[in-house]
């Protein structure tokens, strides 16, 4: 239960971040345009959270992919002890 309560925070949290970078991708600067070194930080950290991000999404999808392999490994166990009987 606390997994599951985690990994929806954590999607969330991707969720958030992902709608903070779309709009903030809206005001960079083309790369072929010269930048200040703060507007290199900008994009940098920009990079870095997107990155992030993508971290966070990947986790529920992972977790996802664990589950339903050992539900059909559960139902696979179940069928042939059935079998069995």
């Amino acid at each position: 239960m606390s997994s599951m309560r985690q990994a929806s925070i954590a999607a969330r949290t991707a969720v958030n971040s992902l709608h903070a970078v779309s709009v903030v991708c809206n005001d960079l600067i083309p790369l072929d345009q010269p930048m200040t070194d703060e507007q290199r930080l900008q994009r940098a950290k920009l990079i870095h959270s997107v990155l992030l991000a993508r971290k966070r999404m990947q986790l529920p999808r992972d977790r996802e992919e664990a589950l339903a392999g050992a539900l059909y490994r559960f139902r696979d166990r179940q069928e042939r002890i059935q079998r069995r009987a």
